[in-house]
């Protein structure tokens, strides 16, 4: 009977750095991650400048001194826990690619649940929408990808969130205005009832929540993920002011945490909103609230 060795990888070849690379992620079990076999190829694809294919012909191929050097030094970084977009500076959302920087936080999948729900809303071909805290510009843009004759405005308090997310639509060939500013701030009466749909991923994160010590959380800009109020002050914020800028049966939708749903929709209730409810997000948890403005 004819038996068949397999060969183990090579030290030093693409295929070995790779299996190596993936132990080791694997072993950091504090580490928030889609795959560790995933995360060593997208760092070892961005320090050779090749794609998956170009790894996959080449398993056998040795890398350089200063290519492997490059690598450890990455890889360190991930173990270290320090987010694999933030390393790469570029996170995929939707259909689209974003740059992404350590002033932001990190676009989730989590999100595009918000922007499923907004696309089976009834709203007119011309559309009026503001985002509010737009990072970014991830849920803006995808809107504006998904809706081209959409007029989409993106704001955001920090100024070089608003030059990333104003890259991120040039990158993508998408026409969105965005501004500087502290959520409503820059608007002023001419603006009063303007938008047919407000959307936001507010800050919602109570100031002393755990989650704050735990993944990706510890390298992201605390002022995009806490609020005062148990993690309620910016929502209710936005829901006491959006009534002036919406438009007669505008929506109002947010992002949240997975138990503040019945808060956010007794606080839509109070504020006149009708038409209240949530959605499960792809982890079946309730993460998307609206309502609607009569």
């Amino acid at each position: 009977m004819l038996t068949i060795k397999i060969m183990a990888p090579a030290p030093g070849t693409i295929q070995r750095l790779l299996i190596d690379a993936a132990t080791d992620i694997e072993a950091q079990q504090d580490l928030s991650y889609s795959s560790p076999k995933l995360e060593a190829r997208l760092l070892l694809e961005y320090v050779l400048n090749k794609n998956h294919a170009w790894l996959i012909a080449h398993a056998d191929k040795p890398i350089t001194e200063a290519e492997l050097s490059k690598f450890k030094h990455l890889l360190g970084e991930r173990l270290r826990g320090k987010p694999i977009a933030y390393i790469l500076g570029t996170q995929g959302f939707w259909n689209l690619q974003l740059k992404v920087s350590e002033c932001t936080l990190i676009p989730r999948q989590d999100t595009e649940s918000l922007i499923e729900t907004v696309l089976d809303l009834s709203l007119p071909d011309n559309t009026r929408v503001l985002d509010l805290g737009t990072g970014t510009g991830a849920i803006a843009l995808a809107l504006a990808q998904e809706h081209p004759k959409w007029q989409v405005t993106g704001v955001d308090r920090i100024a070089e969130a608003v030059a990333l997310a104003k890259d991120n639509a040039r990158l993508n060939q998408l026409c969105v205005d965005f501004r500087q500013s502290d959520w409503f701030s820059v608007f002023d009466d001419s603006h009063h009832a303007s938008f047919d749909l407000i959307v936001s991923n507010p800050p919602y994160v109570a100031p002393d929540s755990e989650y704050l010590q735990q993944g990706d959380l510890r390298f992201e800009p605390l002022s995009a993920l806490v609020a005062a109020d148990e993690g309620f002050a910016d929502i209710r914020h936005i829901i006491e002011h959006a009534k002036r800028f919406l438009r007669a049966s505008g929506f109002l939708v947010f992002e949240h945490g997975h138990e503040q749903s019945e808060t956010i929709q007794t606080l839509l209730c109070e504020a006149g909103f009708t038409e209240v409810k949530s959605h499960l997000d792809y982890n079946d948890l309730p993460r998307v609230t609206l309502g609607r403005y009569t």
